[in-house]
């Protein structure tokens, strides 16, 4: 069940200074209350981002820390530096300004600062609460971003306006089924582009670069073996932060953009570390985006096989069962092989359509060998099963008093399912309804 089209995710990044009512504009957009909102100034500390949906269009959406472009204070300064970097990775800017306040000193600096950048701006007039206060908004055509939309993030006026205004972002491109499209992920110094570099030099061709959805970003297509790959951001791959000369800036939301981006993820380990938090977290991410994902034991030739503890790797990645495992060495090049055939066991998982008549027999396997906890009379039994999507694959089970399926019975018959249909590396999506 391929998709004929895709959207790209665009990075959507709100900022401005403190207390303009940035995190509430962040939490009216998201639905969820995910940055603090107070009267006190820079609250929000660190950039937060989350994915969101418009008219069935997925977008990255994050709320800068505020910027305070005069302050000596340090924690200040560091959450200026998160919210420029956050800035910088943006496809789209929301510059929001406080109605009842006016154009600041600070305002004026930030903007400034931002055009440097050399982003796409949207002027957002914030606390436009009643219409005396919309006598001041003319005062912000000095800023020189045109008209600007007028909101109350606090009640919701203007938000149908303002992400209308955002529709051209959301550009649509016809999707290539036959290539098998996938991110390298992971934290700084794992060997990500010594990884990307040893690949490419085993493909038969590189078909091209081609630009990617941001500015900067480049996606590379190459064949090996008869079947056409396309890597998203290779240039955030091979781009190195300027933090350090030997250390890499990682940045969560090119991850995060590259993994919406990809249908599988090679999750790149250091082999000679024991598995990080941060490993887990972005192993975290790619689970929840719906991707499938290979694990890479990358740096083999820094130790010895025998010395890493695939027992207690596979246990903390426990929240994303059966992920395939393969140990490289890309400076060495070794294990490049191995890796792509994995990549395309993956892939032809991934894409798998079952037959429902098959997934019925065996949810009635599975059911009878442990049937569902009842209440009192009410018995919980199903009624029917049947696979409603792929890419990942979805499977949809009606249940009679479906409400009373435990998440932890839920979990039991995915470990079966997965067991079956052998779906390692895969995230099956199960839906349980009511008959």
């Amino acid at each position: 069940m391929p998709n004929e089209f895709e959207v790209s995710t665009p990075i959507i990044t709100i900022c401005g200074r403190p207390n303009v009512g940035k995190s509430t504009l962040f939490n009216r957009l998201t639905g969820k209350r995910k940055s603090i909102v107070s009267e006190i100034p820079g609250t929000t500390r660190d950039s937060i981002q989350t994915n969101c949906l418009w008219n069935d269009k997925s977008f990255i959406l994050v709320d800068s820390g505020g910027i305070e472009t005069y302050s000596d204070n340090q924690i200040t300064k560091k959450v200026t530096d998160k919210s420029y970097e956050s800035i910088n990775e943006a496809d789209h800017i929301l510059f929001v300004v406080d109605a009842t306040s006016g154009i600041t000193n600070e305002d004026t600096e930030i903007l400034r600062i931002i055009r440097k950048i050399d982003k796409e701006i949207t002027l957002v007039i914030n606390k436009v609460d009643n219409s005396s206060r919309e006598e001041n908004i003319n005062d912000f055509f000095v800023l020189g971003l045109g008209e600007g939309i007028n909101i109350s993030a606090y009640h919701g006026n203007g938000i149908f306006d303002l992400m209308n205004s955002l529709e051209h972002l959301f550009s649509i491109e016809e999707a290539d089924d036959e290539s098998i499209k996938f991110s390298i992920i992971g934290r700084p110094n794992v060997g990500k582009s010594t990884l990307f570099n040893s690949m490419i030099g085993q493909a038969k061709s590189i078909v091209s670069e081609m630009p990617g959805t941001t500015r900067d970003s480049v996606d590379s297509k190459f064949e090996y073996k008869n079947n056409d790959y396309t890597i998203v951001d290779t240039a955030g791959i091979r781009r190195k932060g300027k933090i350090g000369k030997e250390i890499e800036y990682f940045s969560v939301l090119r991850t995060i953009k590259a993994i919406s981006e990809s249908h599988i993820s090679l999750l790149v380990i250091d082999s000679t570390e024991n598995l990080t938090l941060q490993d887990q977290h972005i192993a975290g991410l790619i689970r929840e985006s719906g991707n499938g994902c290979v694990l890479v034991m990358n740096k083999l030739d820094l130790i010895d096989k025998e010395k890493i503890k695939e027992t207690e790797i596979i246990e903390k990645l426990k929240f994303f069962p059966g992920i395939p495992l393969v140990y490289t060495s890309a400076k060495l090049k070794s294990g490049m092989s191995e890796m792509l055939k994995e990549l395309i066991s993956v892939n032809r998982r991934y894409r798998q359509n079952f037959n429902d008549d098959e997934i019925w027999k065996n949810i009635l396997n599975i059911i009878s060998s442990n049937m569902p906890p009842s209440k009192g009379k009410r018995r919980v039994y199903p009624t029917s099963a049947r696979q409603i999507g792929s890419n990942p694959p979805k499977i949809q089970i009606k249940f009679h008093n479906a409400e009373l399926v435990h998440f932890s019975y839920k979990r039991y018959i995915e470990n079966k399912l997965r067991n079956i249909f052998d779906l390692r590396g895969v995230p099956l999506q199960l839906e349980i309804s009511e008959k």
